[in-house]
């Protein structure tokens, strides 16, 4: 059965959209996983970006190769249709994540959160955003409390994401969701422009375009640690034994190839 992810947050601006956009290439080109994003952002950033950045891409790639295609799924989907998607035996993905809009504040974002195996929480240290980020992420504990009940598996995590190293406010984070009994990823995300640039066609760990989008070794190291805790704590299945091995640095790439 397909294992169902969300990333949600009561506070817009936390990156959730990024987040997803960031993980999903790698977790299906490096990891070899089938996945689907359901968009139900009000934004519809997921869908934009494939549709206006990468699209034009692809016609590009199949100039010389025809066979070429996106890697994952994605659907602009409204809350109310993920169930009968999800349900669909047809739909057969090893994870199906849920780009859920911007404030989770609804009775139809809290029916989608119940459907979700986890549910992955961006963690932003500013001041102002640590009480409302911990209050929600309480509302999650909640919610796993009377799934383990009725014996229905439901997981929650903390993310934390755009992390500057050496801020006194990130260890103070960390200690806030530790101290309240919440559960977190010790794997982060820095606050790197990479980030930004993620692409529904290209996986930010190939070094081709990672390198064409400003990452850098750091970044890729970032996001493999983040996709194996991940897969750890879904028990998702790993199709790929070189996830880990860094390929051949490309210096020669010519960036028209990879828009």
């Amino acid at each position: 059965m397909s294992k169902v992810i969300s990333f949600a947050t009561q506070k817009g601006g936390s990156g959730k959209s990024t987040l997803a956009l960031v993980l999903a290439a790698p977790l299906a080109i490096e990891y070899g996983l089938k996945i689907a994003i359901l968009d139900c952002d009000y934004q519809q950033s997921i869908v934009k970006t494939r549709k206006q950045l990468d699209e034009p891409s692809l016609a590009i790639l199949r100039e010389s190769d025809p066979a070429a295609n996106y890697p994952y799924d994605v659907f602009p989907m409204s809350l109310k249709s993920i169930f009968d998607f999800i349900d669909n035996p047809e739909n057969d993905y090893d994870l199906i994540i849920i780009d859920i809009p911007g404030r989770a504040d609804g009775e139809d974002v809290f029916n989608a959160l119940t459907g979700c195996d986890a549910v992955i929480v961006p963690l932003v240290s500013d001041y102002l955003d640590r009480a409302s980020t911990a209050e929600f992420m309480g509302i999650l504990e909640a919610l796993k409390k009377a799934a383990d009940k009725a014996e229905v598996d439901f997981q929650y995590f903390g993310l934390a994401t755009k992390r500057i190293s050496g801020r006194r406010e990130e260890k103070e984070m960390d200690d806030y969701i530790d101290e309240l009994g919440l559960s977190r990823f010790q794997s982060y995300l820095s606050h790197r422009m990479v980030y930004s640039r993620a692409s529904t066609l290209h996986s930010l760990l190939t070094p081709a375009y990672r390198n064409y989008a400003g990452g850098t070794k750091d970044s890729s190291e970032e996001i493999r640690r983040v996709c194996d805790e991940l897969i750890e704590k879904l028990d998702l299945p790993r199709r790929k034994a070189d996830v880990g091995v860094e390929l051949e640095e490309t210096t020669d790439t010519n960036p028209t190839e990879i828009k």
